[in-house]
């Protein structure tokens, strides 16, 4: 393309379209901004052109935001695999043998060390049910390839009764997560943590803290804040949000201790520094779904975005037929075993489920190390070679309650006695220590950080019914020079067309036009490509769709962006 031929520049997305448009809604029905009777009752983001803005954002297919009409052609949610064996085993390092439980608290990728890095937490003393609260420590642990783990073993670390060497980078860690701060200009506060010191917070005479830590390491930490007076609770997951400009935590909120709803639900709280949150919203209950059963209720929930679409995996704890009986007479489930379902949403507050009322991420087999307590995703992924890697909690055990008599009773009795009966079996035996408090020395412990693996973007598949279908998207306007595919053609092929208002192929980017894509089925991503190379950037500023002839083959999302154009001299 020649000088004089130069496109004008694509009208950009802005990230904080959402934002801006909830914005013009409160300040319309706040009376502070006239109604625009051109638009109402719709409320459109600032862009001259009336179509959607796909930028250089990725495109997926877990909702019906991009797509138009499915033809001879369907939408499928591929079940995830477990990693097997799991990533982290624990041994007879005295800091792993005290409690059967353990969390991932967060799992990222530093592009400084070239590493993956994990962090986990871990009982070492007392009870959950005692007065006097939990040591809970955080560990931590590297890796190559996001799979294969090492707990590296150090003095500079902190050490534990008789042992100097460790991998223990905090004591009194509990609920908590960590971030990699993308504001790098203070490189003291290159990683972010918020958490719950219990056992201080015991000291204080309080239920939970919410302390705020940073490090330049991710393994020597420093104090930026004592306590928050909006707190989180039980599993904190938090990412930072482009759209909102802030971070946007999800945890457990109403939990049967402190609500009158006694139920497990997710809420939702926002920060601007990390330190400061907002109360936490309940965006997600069981009690608003009639399609789960009533004895299901919500854990836990992390999240990850992927251009405008948040991706949640929600723990759904499935209580069994027993109840505790608590002082003032209220009665909650904590018996029960977790499995997990997949949702999506395009504002982080209203989540969806995507994957119909079947379990996206079910249970193993009995005895597996997933059959019981499958729960605690880590926010965001592991990515590496095309595959990605969620950390969670893996036990082969649920979660039993073994309080003792008055601290709170059961209901019905019989049943309580019958899982009592369960675990003096498992343990007489040897088998294991099934339970949630202490772990016998002289037992097996039946618990390690698994992972859920997919493929690349693998939440939602187009594929034909039979061999050959068609996807048509909806009309956009985009940005970049170049479109790449993730899909799946190791056998059949795709061919892409960009198509007008009409309907019509834009000239030079028909199907008839376009270069097959066909490749290893280990290839993820994929050129889309014409014959005579047709400039895409005649395109810019105009509406377009994009029609994937799928022959035997997956197609999982697409992308635009830009590649070097060498007849200019760059982009």
């Amino acid at each position: 393309m020649t000088e004089q031929q130069q496109p004008e520049t694509p009208e950009a997305r802005y990230d904080s379209e959402i934002v801006d448009v909830q914005r013009r809604m409160d300040e319309t029905w706040a009376g502070d901004r006239p109604v625009d009777p051109g638009t109402y009752p719709y409320f459109n983001p600032d862009y001259r052109l009336p179509f959607k803005h796909v930028g250089l954002q990725k495109q997926l297919f877990l909702d019906n935001y991009i797509l138009d009409e499915l033809i001879d052609a369907e939408r499928i949610i591929p079940p995830p695999q477990k990693a097997e064996p799991p990533l982290i085993e624990f041994e007879n390092l005295p800091w792993e043998r005290y409690h059967s439980t353990s969390v991932p608290a967060a799992a990222l990728y530093d592009p400084d060390d070239r590493l993956f890095k994990m962090w986990y937490k871990t009982l070492v003393s007392g009870n959950t049910n005692t007065a006097q609260g939990t040591e809970v420590v955080l560990c931590y642990a590297e890796s190559d390839d996001a799979l294969h783990w090492r707990k590296p073993l150090r003095e500079d670390f902190q050490p534990f009764q008789d042992s100097p060497k460790t991998n223990i980078v905090v004591r009194d860690f509990d609920n908590g997560t960590i971030v990699l701060n993308p504001d790098r200009s203070n490189p003291q506060r290159k990683f972010l943590a918020v958490y719950n010191p219990s056992m201080e917070a015991t000291g204080r005479g309080r239920r939970v803290m919410s302390r705020v830590a940073a490090s330049p390491d991710g393994i020597s930490w420093h104090v930026i804040s004592d306590d928050s007076p909006f707190r989180h609770h039980h599993q904190m997951r938090v990412i930072w949000d482009d759209a909102y400009k802030k971070w946007v935590g999800y945890s457990q909120a109403s939990h049967a201790f402190a609500s009158h709803l006694h139920v497990r639900t997710i809420g939702r709280q926002e920060s601007a520094d990390f330190i400061n949150w907002s109360p936490k919203q309940i965006i997600l209950s069981s009690d608003w779904d009639p399609n789960v059963g009533p004895n299901v209720e919500f854990h836990t929930m992390s999240v990850r975005k992927e251009g405008g679409l948040y991706i949640g995996i929600v723990e759904e704890a499935h209580g069994e037929h027993q109840w505790l009986v608590n002082a003032n007479g209220s009665n909650q489930r904590d018996q029960f075993h977790t499995k997990a379902a997949l949702y999506a949403s395009r504002d982080g507050h209203r989540f969806f489920r995507a994957d119909g009322y079947q379990p996206w991420a079910d249970n193993g087999p009995p005895g597996s190390q997933y059959y019981g307590y499958f729960c605690h995703t880590v926010a965001g992924y592991l990515l590496h070679r095309g595959r990605m890697v969620i950390p969670c909690s893996a036990f082969p055990h649920k979660q039993r309650d073994t309080r003792p008599a008055g601290v709170s009773n059961h209901a019905p009795q019989s049943s309580a006695l019958a899982s009592r009966r369960h675990v003096e079996d498992l343990a007489r035996y040897g088998i294991g220590s099934p339970m949630m408090d202490h772990v016998r020395p002289d037992l097996p412990v039946q618990r390690s950080i698994g992972a859920i693996v997919l493929r690349e973007d693998g939440w939602a598949a187009l594929r034909p019914k039979y061999e050959a279908g068609q996807v048509i998207t909806k009309q956009f306007v985009f940005e970049g020079n170049a479109l790449r595919v993730n899909a799946d053609c190791g056998y059949g092929l795709i061919r892409v067309a960009l198509l007008d208002s009409e309907l019509k192929p834009y000239p030079g980017f028909g199907l008839e036009d376009s270069v097959p894509i066909h490749a290893p089925s280990d290839q993820i991503w994929h050129s889309a490509e014409w014959k005579n190379g047709p400039d895409m950037r005649r395109l810019w500023n105009k509406p377009v769709r994009i029609c994937f002839s799928l022959l035997e083959s997956n197609l999982y999302g697409f992308q635009f962006h830009y590649q070097p154009d060498t007849e200019n001299g760059g982009r």
